[in-house]
């Protein structure tokens, strides 16, 4: 006989040391809700709610599972700890990117199983063999603990059918929806079409999470799906790995979104390459709704987008701005701080988005995740071992600059590209060149005085934060 059990899927609290302004709607677990939709599931999205004792003496769980990327490692233990000793009865998984490449690092008496790799059938079977009483054992891609030891279960490659998947179960998040937005406050909900990629970024992970495979969906589920958001969504963010895997079905995508009319503004990440080549593509988007485009460029110097394995030339990433540019689809540049850097690469680097008139620049410090090519090649390098740093504004890695210096660069990149006065100097020289003549002339991404004034004011505390990154590495 099958009982209803109660499942708390729990998404961490933010790291104290992220600078972030955006809170996501957490997508992996509405799947896992809707996986096992027979049961009583809640979410606690604990980045809004850090009432984690209400919901455990109000909900009484009988399963809690929480996600964890590598900068939440120890928060996430510390919350299944908490739960254990609340009451020892719970059953406590964990999950996630980390978990997958390290699961090593949750062998921990009060965490019973360590979920390896996507979860979309393997918890479904889970929960189902939990209720009936049965082995779990058989269940393959599992860390689980057994008394006082843990073993693992068979290993078996992800293969599932993304069509089969049930719809996110956004009910569930109701209660938080206002409140989930990207970094210009508009509300958003995100969408899932693909999940893999066919390239070999050393800094990225996705591709080995999928053991190189790459997966799609039907574009009329994705049709339903956007089609069932909440009226008050602005912003429609697809979460996938590489959406332009597939340039055909990109445009049977794009057709897909003019047929459905949404009034959503839409959100979309491109390589460099595949914008240069199909520039076509990327004006149907446009007039299907694409409003911002976040681009990997990584990086202003050919022989660092050679290290990093990009499989593009600083000359494919000036052509990809400039069409899109002309399109009017607004660029979230995407660019990579090494630890080798100098005063003088900050500088070029700056000078190099100020060049191309992009107005939305984000600066991720080079780290070397579990799962990446880079993390094997630096293993013997990284001078800091506490996951809580690996939150893309700390190097892991040795800096070239001493480390207070480093920061202060950083914080300098960020406060440069954002400033009320770079943008008012563009506005001016606009009226001393005609249109078509000064470069890229017009699309400043979106960018108003009204918003930057806000992330202006917004930014101060999180420049400060940047600034003083190397104290909070000697505090710990």
């Amino acid at each position: 006989m099958h009982v209803i059990m109660k499942i708390l899927l729990i998404k961490p609290p933010f790291n104290p040391n992220l600078v972030t302004k955006s809170i996501y709607e957490p997508l992996e677990l509405e799947y896992l809700a809707a996986a096992v939709n027979e049961h009583s599931v809640k979410i606690l999205d604990m980045r809004l709610d850090k009432n984690l004792m209400k919901s455990l003496r109000t909900f009484k769980p009988d399963v809690a599972c929480i996600t964890a990327y590598s900068c939440d490692v120890k928060t996430a233990k510390g919350i299944l700890k908490e739960i254990k000793k609340f009451d020892d009865s719970i059953h406590t998984i964990v999950g996630g990117i980390h978990a997958t490449f390290i699961p090593s690092d949750f062998q921990e008496k009060y965490i019973d199983a360590v979920f390896i790799g996507y979860a979309d059938l393997s918890f479904k079977d889970y929960i189902r063999k939990l209720d009936d009483g049965e082995d779990v054992e058989s269940i393959p891609n599992l860390g689980l603990r057994k008394k006082d030891q843990f073993i693992y279960t068979i290993k078996q490659p992800y293969n599932v059918d993304l069509n089969l998947l049930p719809l996110p179960a956004r009910y569930l998040i109701h209660n938080y929806q206002k409140k989930y937005h990207d970094s210009f406050r508009n509300s958003v909900s995100m969408i899932m079409t693909n999940r893999g990629c066919p390239y070999r970024c050393t800094f990225c992970a996705c591709w080995n999470l999928m053991n190189g495979k790459y997966v799609t969906r039907d574009i009329k589920s994705i049709a339903e799906e956007i089609k069932s958001l909440p009226p008050e969504i602005k912003v429609i963010y697809f979460s996938d790995d590489n959406t332009f895997v597939d340039v055909k079905r990109a445009w049977a995508l794009s057709d897909m979104l003019k047929e459905i009319n949404s009034d959503k503004k839409i959100q979309m990440y491109a390589r460099a390459n595949t914008i240069v080549k199909h520039p076509d593509l990327f004006r149907s988007l446009k007039d299907s709704g694409l409003h911002y485009l976040t681009i990997g460029i990584e990086s202003c110097k050919d022989e660092e987008l050679v290290k990093v394995n990009k499989k593009s030339t600083v000359e494919m990433n000036n052509e990809a701005i400039g069409i899109l540019k002309q399109l009017g689809i607004n660029i979230l540049a995407h660019f990579l701080v090494f630890p080798d850097f100098t005063v003088e690469d900050f500088n070029q680097l700056f000078r190099y988005v100020k060049d191309k008139n992009l107005f939305k620049p984000v600066f991720p410090v080079l780290t070397p995740l579990p799962g990446t090519e880079l993390f094997e090649q630096t293993s013997n390098q990284i001078v800091i071992k506490d996951y809580d740093f690996y939150d893309f504004t700390h190097s892991p890695l040795p800096t070239r600059l001493n480390r207070k210096e480093f920061y202060h660069q950083l914080a300098n990149l960020y406060f440069k590209s954002y400033t009320l006065k770079r943008y008012l100097k563009y506005k001016i020289s606009l009226k001393n060149f005609q249109k078509g003549i000064f470069p890229y002339a017009g699309n400043i991404d979106d960018t108003t005085f009204f918003n930057l004034l806000l992330i202006n004011i917004f930014m101060r505390p999180l420049i400060w934060k940047i600034r003083n990154a190397y104290r909070t590495e000697l505090l710990n």
